[in-house]
């Protein structure tokens, strides 16, 4: 059985489940309180895909994935160039495993061998034996793989918080660089896990940059953002799974 972890506010979750709704052998679960059970299975960006209680895939997921996934057609080489694409993808498509990324300036607050065997999709390609290989290129492409998606990097995290913004009501020209270290360090932990040794800070560069997309594209993420959750929230049918 496969078991997909959809949220209600997620587009990807909404494309995911009008796309397989009806489908045997695929169920859907809205994430919803209590919340914690989620961190425990490894959830940290939705849809999160399921098979047999072992999480297998997170965002991005396509349909042909799961079903794929459902009828046992998964099995491939997979080549660890391949691989680490596949765990940036994730990265750059969870907002948890970004913003701890981006507060680090660094991979490893991902590298742990559970993450790394599903956001490299090692797991769902049944190559888990790879996954100590994939988890060390990952380590020691590092600053190339930063260095390269930079910008876009960056561009993902503004997204977020705009979207953020446009639940709370605030106004994108209100943000100081001040309020995006503030978020970015809430972000990115949980409790007092995650906060930075000795003493927790954002990198200036990192705030320095998203601010700087703020100014520019704020108003242009904010126009995107608006449509996005009309559309969704006014599907009364995948709403009501929220309950």
């Amino acid at each position: 059985m496969i078991r997909v972890v959809i949220h209600h506010t997620c587009k990807s979750s909404y494309a995911l489940y009008k796309a397989l709704k009806g489908e045997a052998g695929v169920s859907f679960e809205m994430a919803t309180t209590p919340y914690f059970p989620y961190l425990r299975q490894y959830v940290l960006s939705v849809p999160a895909v399921f098979k047999d209680g072992a999480l297998v895939l997170l965002d991005p997921v396509e349909p042909g994935d799961v079903l794929a996934l459902r009828d046992g057609r998964t099995e491939k080489e997979l080549d660890v160039d391949e691989a680490v694409e596949n765990a940036v993808r994730a990265v750059m498509a969870s907002q948890a495993m970004l913003s701890a990324v981006m507060l680090y300036k660094s991979l490893r607050p991902v590298l742990d061998p559970e993450i790394v065997a599903v956001t490299s999709r090692a797991r769902f390609h049944k190559q888990e034996q790879k996954v100590e290989q994939i988890a060390k290129a990952l380590a020691e492409r590092e600053a190339e793989i930063l260095e390269e998606h930079w910008e876009h990097l960056v561009k993902l995290l503004a997204f977020g918080l705009v979207r953020e913004m446009y639940w709370l009501g605030i106004d994108v020209e209100e943000v100081e660089k001040s309020h995006v270290k503030m978020w970015l360090l809430a972000k990115a932990t949980v409790g007092r896990l995650g906060l930075p040794h000795p003493v927790p800070k954002v990198p200036e560069e990192v705030a320095d940059a998203v601010h700087a997309v703020l100014k520019e594209s704020g108003r242009r993420y904010l126009d995107k953002v608006i449509e996005e959750q009309q559309i969704i929230q006014s599907d009364a049918e995948f709403i009501s799974l929220a309950k």
